[in-house]
């Protein structure tokens, strides 16, 4: 990424003269079409590196279009992430072709995860910053580290980086377009805005988890409802309603663990106190959902979000 981010330099420096950015009327904002044309180019890409150099200054469509990776700035990362869209041939569609729910909170939530076909189905295990599946899962194994979690390579007290970068980013590199991992913030927001069911059987599949309901009330709001218990909500709800399904993938270390029971899926923050952490949703039978920290050599599921 370092070699694109030098060729966007490069092409921005070559015609920057030639292009002032001109912005079509456009109302509906695209992530990535900068210039609301209708297309993710590399005049998008140059729009957002004169942005992040200040040459021009953006206006609030701008700023929406660009600002790929969501988290509130305009950097070379975003034009990276354009380029990256351009080239693969995914411009146009965010989405980049898979699914996506409105559950009335700050980002979308894809219907799947990365690595699956079927919102039942389980996918694949990445540990923290790595964009492949792998058999063994470790510290032994681990990407940013030599071999152990005190000899950490990157996101550490050094680079002092909080988030994924994109190119580690496994919902960005596997899915494309607009996706991403969801921030801490956000998986708080999953767990504390919408109506949480849990299941043994989702959509007669045989496979557990939680179903997770956009509210009819404000007032089912981050309520839970385990196997067995009973539960008050405002509103009656059913499989036919707004809804995503996070099944009980388990998790991977040197094979799979509690499948059925737990599930463990990535966000892309790094826990404050320990850059050996990352936070994360985990829940575990019907007995809790929350937010926590977890060494990030492990193997966990990712369900992708849309800004």
């Amino acid at each position: 990424m370092k070699t694109v981010s030098k060729l966007i330099k490069t092409f921005c420096l070559v015609i920057s003269f030639l292009m002032v950015g001109t912005v079509a009327n456009a109302t509906t904002v695209v992530v990535g079409d900068v210039n609301g044309d209708g297309d993710i180019t590399m005049s998008d890409a140059n729009m957002v590196v004169n942005y992040y150099l200040a040459t021009t200054k953006p206006s609030d469509f701008n700023k929406a279009a660009g600002d790929v990776n969501n988290d509130g700035t305009i950097t070379m990362s975003d034009a990276n992430m354009i380029v990256n869209m351009f080239l693969s041939g995914n411009t146009g569609d965010p989405a980049n072709g898979h699914e996506y729910v409105d559950l009335g909170i700050s980002v979308k939530w894809a219907t799947c995860n990365v690595g699956a076909d079927n919102p039942w189905d389980y996918g694949d295990y990445f540990a923290w910053g790595e964009t492949e599946p792998k058999s063994n899962y470790s510290w032994s194994t681990y990407k940013w580290c030599n071999g152990s979690y005190n000899t950490l390579t990157k996101y550490n007290a050094d680079d002092n980086k909080k988030t994924l970068d994109p190119d580690d980013d496994a919902a960005t590199a596997n899915w494309h377009g607009a996706w991403r991992i969801p921030t801490y913030e956000e998986q708080e927001a999953l767990r504390d805005s919408c109506y949480w069911e849990w299941t043994t059987n989702y959509n007669e599949k045989g496979v557990s988890g939680y179903i997770v309901y956009k509210v009819k009330s404000n007032k089912d709001m981050g309520k839970k409802k385990g196997k067995g218990s009973s539960i008050t909500t405002e509103a009656a709800y059913s499989l036919s309603d707004t809804h995503i399904f996070l099944p009980a993938t388990g998790y991977y270390d040197r094979g799979l663990e509690s499948a059925g029971l737990l599930g463990r899926y990535w966000s892309a923050s790094l826990y404050e106190i320990g850059q050996a952490d990352v936070w994360h949703i985990r829940f575990f039978y019907s007995d809790y959902v929350d937010v926590v920290e977890s060494g990030r050599a492990g193997g966990h599921s990712v369900r992708p979000v849309l800004p």
